[in-house]
């Protein structure tokens, strides 16, 4: 399995387990986050406290059903569910995400809605 698959892995792990610092681990310090086309964010402490809301006050996971490689990218089609703190609403989605591996990190992830 390539390191990409392994990181992949690994953050999603991270993510259901809503153990944040185990997520970033995972991330590249200089991570660019894409949605669709648009970047977002860079940076590690960009990356961490945009999710660190989410991992302090929601209910939240994500299922990979399908992950696909190619080189140092994969592309995971993920589902995902969270529940609102202050209104008990539940979402649900599904996304494509690529990652791209960087020196042993993920350098560069990109939602594809």
């Amino acid at each position: 399995m390539n390191e990409v698959h392994v990181l992949a892995a690994r953050q999603l792990e991270a993510y259901n387990a809503s153990d944040l610092d185990a997520f970033c681990d995972c991330y590249h310090e200089a991570v660019v986050v894409l949605d669709d086309r648009e970047e977002t964010l860079q940076g590690l402490q960009a990356f961490r406290e945009r999710y660190q809301a989410l991992f302090d006050n929601w209910e939240f996971g994500a299922a990979v059903p399908k992950r696909v490689q190619a080189g140092n990218h994969c592309v995971d089609y993920e589902t995902w569910w969270r529940i609102d703190p202050e209104t008990g609403e539940r979402s649900q989605g599904e996304v494509l995400v690529r990652y791209t591996e960087k020196e042993g990190k993920i350098a560069v992830v990109q939602f594809l809605k």
